[in-house]
């Protein structure tokens, strides 16, 4: 499940393997493009993993990378070589 804008920068993102985990941030007086940029780096750095997928086009990658769509595992999911 891609990050939701939850409250203009309220975010919120959900672990596509188990759909348990969920983690949040709210970036207060934060433009919502900046609270998103934000909450990406707070996501990764308590052990998040995103994937952007696997498209053929660059530039497709590029942009989910940038904007958080694709797929997000909690820690936990993130830790299994399956994934």
């Amino acid at each position: 499940m891609p990050l939701q804008t939850i409250e203009a920068a309220h975010l919120r993102v959900v672990c596509d393997a188990c759909r348990t985990a969920t983690a949040e941030v709210c970036g207060k007086r934060d433009l919502p493009i900046a609270a998103r940029v934000a909450a990406m780096k707070k996501f990764k750095a308590v052990g998040w993993h995103h994937d952007a997928g696997s498209d053929r086009r660059a530039r497709v990658i590029e942009q989910a990378q940038r904007d958080g769509s694709g797929k997000w595992y909690c820690p936990s999911c993130a830790r299994k070589t399956h994934l």
